[in-house]
């Protein structure tokens, strides 16, 4: 049993993994602000207006995304995943209007929200939960090491002019397309998290039936090994019966915390530093020396190696995970002081290399950190839901600050602005750390 187990698990990992992978083969991602000046659009409409849109498009997604993925039963979004991207490279195709771009912008918010699909994918395919950590630990390596191949493309291909920015667009194309047959041959899930659960949660079912007082032949029978779809009322408190669970959790509520500060700050940055890179650039006279295809490569193995160390630290950090987590902020704050103050390219690509970097290796301790303290069913909902509220802080900074409905700042005042997110947040944690070191102190001496 064990065995077959197993060898299912390998099975369905590599189909995910060569799926993860190839997915993130979009060499025109690195040089997507690049292209559209190419194209025609000002730096203030791609950064006002184009990047706008896919942020709010993630957004309203987002709400609905985990959901509906869990109603359907994951594969039918992991096509629709692909199908998404092939719309989202296909926009750009020829001279694509202001309009075009915008609606691209939106195919592109589902491709990106609908990653949760492929990652929670495997959590229901793969029953035995002693596999978790690694089918984790792999599809994240393939994510990566296919951004690293991305990167890598795209800057051979720019350094070298062999080909143009309409080139990485056909790659990019070619390879969604290939996930989008790919993903047609990945086995069915029977069974989902909430809307499609098995006997083996009969327990929690049976609480949840006895709450709405409904009572089903089903649980009663132990040969039936499907269960009848749940019921949106049932669903919704099994919802809301994981998220206070999760968040009652002091621990889990003040990681979740930091967890939605930093990927707020990252994306953020991830977004719009293509911009500062082009201004900079066109201030040095030295648009013909970009590097971005080849600093998100190495920005994406630096951060790949820093995660895959962190899982063999030895460190409770429960009791005295909080310094490091104040003085991590205060490390990412002093990068982006730095990217803020510079005018050099090349500082400016180092400096995000080390920040990308860092904040891989402490999102990586802040997730395993969540994961163990909450109910392995709720990992979709859990970090869904953090997702959500940083994409709901990006929208917001986004129409108040970036379109500027109260005051449009630039790109460098985005980043200075980051810097001091993370600096409230190593300021608040410190604060954290000193409490608790006091409070183990007079325990000490009582």
């Amino acid at each position: 049993m064990e065995e077959t187990s197993w060898k299912q698990w390998k099975y369905v990992a590599f189909l995910v993994c060569v799926f993860a992978m190839v997915r993130e083969i979009r060499p025109i991602e690195p040089f997507f602000t690049s292209f559209l000046i190419s194209a025609n659009f000002t730096r203030e409409e791609i950064n006002e207006q184009i990047y706008a849109i896919g942020t709010y498009s993630c957004l309203v997604l987002a709400v609905v995304m985990f959901m509906v993925t869990d109603y359907f039963r994951y594969k039918p979004l992991i096509v629709a995943d692909g199908v998404a991207g092939i719309f989202t490279y296909a926009l750009l195709v020829g001279t694509p209007s202001l309009n075009r771009v915008k609606v691209e912008q939106m195919f592109f918010g589902f491709f990106y929200s609908s990653e949760i699909a492929f990652t929670t994918y495997l959590y229901a395919k793969v029953d035995d939960k002693q596999y978790y950590q690694k089918v984790t630990s792999i599809v994240k390596a393939s994510t990566l090491f296919g951004r690293f191949l991305s990167g890598l493309i795209s800057q051979t291909i720019v350094s070298t002019h062999v080909l143009d920015y309409s080139h990485l667009l056909f790659i990019s194309i070619f390879c969604t397309s290939f996930v989008t047959i790919w993903a047609c041959f990945l086995p069915k899930v029977e069974h989902s998290v909430y809307f499609h659960k098995t006997d083996s949660t009969s327990a929690r079912n049976s609480e949840l039936k006895a709450q709405t007082n409904e009572v089903t032949a089903n649980v009663n029978d132990p040969l039936n090994k499907k269960q009848k779809p749940a019921t949106f009322n049932q669903v919704r408190l099994m919802l809301l019966n994981d998220f206070k669970s999760a968040y009652s959790n002091s621990y889990v509520a003040k990681k979740c915390f930091w967890w939605i500060a930093a990927i707020t700050g990252y994306i953020i940055v991830a977004t719009y530093i293509q911009v500062l890179w082009e201004d900079v650039a066109k201030e040095n006279n030295s648009e013909k020396d970009l590097m971005n295809g080849a600093v998100e490569s190495v920005h994406t193995i630096c951060g790949a190696a820093g995660a895959y160390a962190v899982g063999y630290i030895n460190y409770d950090w429960k009791t005295q995970g909080d310094i490091i987590f104040a003085i991590g902020s205060a490390v990412l704050a002093f990068f982006l002081y730095t990217i803020y103050f510079s005018h050099s390219l090349w500082i400016l690509y180092t400096f995000y290399v080390l920040f990308g970097a860092s904040y891989q290796i402490m999102s990586t301790i802040t997730a395993s950190e969540v994961a163990k303290y909450i109910n392995p069913d709720s990992y979709g909902l859990i970090f869904g839901f953090n997702m959500f509220v940083s994409l709901l802080v990006i929208s917001i900074f986004t129409l108040l600050f970036i379109q500027g409905i109260i005051i449009a700042i630039g790109t460098r005042h985005q980043i200075l602005t980051i810097a001091v997110l993370f600096t409230i947040m190593g300021v608040l944690f410190a604060i954290i750390a000193v409490k608790r070191y006091i409070k183990q102190t007079r325990r000490i001496r009582q």
